[in-house]
């Protein structure tokens, strides 16, 4: 600022030395009337006076240009500052659009991210019944062992009384054979007697008395042979009895360790699952449905069109999880290999019932410009008939509680799933109408029974196919006959 000040000062000092000392050369030029390139007096002092006033403008654009390089820059450089300017001007609104945008898409993340939030929660939720109903099965199993090894240890009393009565029976017919070897004396002795009948009479008659007492002995052994085989008989069956219904328990137990297999599968799907979705926004899970239908092909030139509206779909179900269910053009994002076309195309040519899974190949999170699908097809056969058992559970008529008839049915639903889905059940499954006020109204009936429930069943309400939905119907069976039902 203080060069500035200076700079001006010298300006208007150098200024007005030049202007006076113009005027004066011009008025000494006036005075003795001096020409320059033949003009007039006159002519020559006005010309002296506009060189000084030239000399002056130079010398002060001189020293303007000469200490001050802004200036300078600004004279001979305006037009390529004035378009630096205007360029930085349209440079500014771009930011400026950019920044509202910006802003809107930060408004949309934010909106993605309390919807992931929530999915989070409702994972959560999840996650915690899948826990509950494995602390429930697994106390089930364990239920199961101890009775297993107290049939076991029933089993092996059984086996050893079974061991005693066999002794017991060796003993009697020894009795017997020793029995039979003295009758058979006993009779020579007779045919002995016989000969001197005469002179033994006496004799004769006590050993016909002999004879007679044992010939009642060896009725009674074989009585009390006949009997030991009855109660043997019956050993038997009730050993065969406990084997079945050891077997029985072993097959629930089987049963209810796949289950438990199953349940661990699940839980460990949705820790990773929950780890995933803390990592990220997930939209789309591998193993994920994105579209699925029944087909049968009867014209070979439509198997394409079908296809093609599957995979549609599809796209459609992405489009909505990434959250751009509003987009109007639709682009596919929906990516599947041109050789797994060929041979979905060519499995559904043969005019049988197919169901067709688009089934996605990955984890997708919110953001991405495609998904990697592939088709799984099988075929729409009848998997369970009307009334027929998919599974069951047993009832402690002792301890019927509102909880407890809920830990039953949450087993029986779970044994009923993991059974649909191993027979091949891809659709839904829900209980009769799919109402929770059906199930309220069923554990009320139970508790509310007054006769004791041996089982719980639970029963297909109608044919079910591959594509489903299983339709379930839950009944109350007391000595193989239905109490109550939904």
């Amino acid at each position: 600022m203080t060069s500035a000040y200076i700079l001006i000062t010298a300006i208007l000092i150098l200024g007005g030395l030049i202007a006076a000392l113009g005027d004066r050369l011009g008025s000494k030029v006036g005075k003795k009337k001096l020409r320059l390139w033949n003009l007039r007096p006159k002519q020559t002092a006005i010309v002296v006076t506009v060189l000084t006033g030239t000399l002056i403008a130079a010398s002060t654009l001189l020293i303007l240009f000469t200490f001050s390089k802004s200036l300078r820059e600004g004279l001979f450089e305006l037009d390529e500052i004035l378009k630096k300017s205007r360029i930085a001007q349209a440079d500014l609104e771009k930011v400026t659009q950019e920044k509202q945008e910006v802003a809107q898409e930060l408004n949309t993340v934010k909106e993605q991210e309390n919807k992931a939030q929530e999915r989070l929660k409702s994972i959560n939720q999840n996650f915690k019944k899948a826990q509950e109903k494995l602390a429930s099965v697994s106390r089930q199993a364990t239920k199961l062992r101890t009775d297993i090894q107290t049939l076991l240890q029933e089993r092996q009393s059984l086996l050893k009384r079974k061991t005693e009565l066999d002794q017991q029976i060796k003993q009697l017919q020894a009795q017997v054979r020793t029995r039979d070897t003295e009758l058979r004396k006993g009779q020579e002795k007779i045919a002995a007697q016989d000969r001197i009948l005469s002179q033994r009479q006496t004799r004769l008659q006590e050993l016909e008395n002999r004879l007679q007492t044992l010939e009642n002995r060896q009725s009674e052994l074989r009585t009390e042979i006949d009997e030991r085989d009855n109660q043997i008989e019956q050993l038997d069956q009730t050993i065969n009895q406990k084997d079945f219904a050891i077997k029985n328990r072993e097959s629930q137990l089987k049963e209810l360790e796949i289950q438990l297999n199953y349940l661990q599968r699940e839980v460990q799907i949705l820790e990773q699952n929950q780890a995933i979705l803390r990592q990220g926004k997930i939209a789309i899970f591998r193993g994920q449905v994105l579209s699925l239908g029944a087909v049968r092909i009867v014209n070979p030139e439509a198997v394409f069109q079908v296809v093609d509206e599957l995979l549609r779909r599809a796209n459609d179900t992405a489009i909505q999880a990434f959250g751009n269910g509003d987009n109007k053009n639709k682009e596919r994002v929906v990516k599947i290999t041109q050789a797994q076309v060929e041979q979905l195309t060519a499995q559904l040519k043969d005019g049988r019932d197919y169901v067709v899974r688009i089934i996605s190949a990955g984890n997708y999170v919110q953001g991405e410009k495609e998904v990697r699908v592939f088709a799984d097809v099988v075929l729409n056969q009848k998997i369970f008939s009307e009334n027929q058992t998919i599974a069951t559970v047993s009832v402690d008529s002792l301890n019927l509680t509102e909880e407890s008839v809920q830990q039953r049915l949450d087993l029986l639903l779970a044994a009923t799933k993991f059974r649909a889905r191993r027979a091949g059940v891809i659709g839904n499954i829900q209980i009769e109408d799919g109402r929770i006020k059906t199930i309220i109204d069923f554990i009320e009936e139970v508790i509310e029974s007054e006769e004791d429930l041996d089982e719980i069943k639970a029963i297909a309400a109608e044919d079910t196919y591959t594509i489903g939905p299983l339709k379930i119907r839950l009944i109350g069976i007391k000595d193989e006959e239905l109490l109550l039902g939904t």
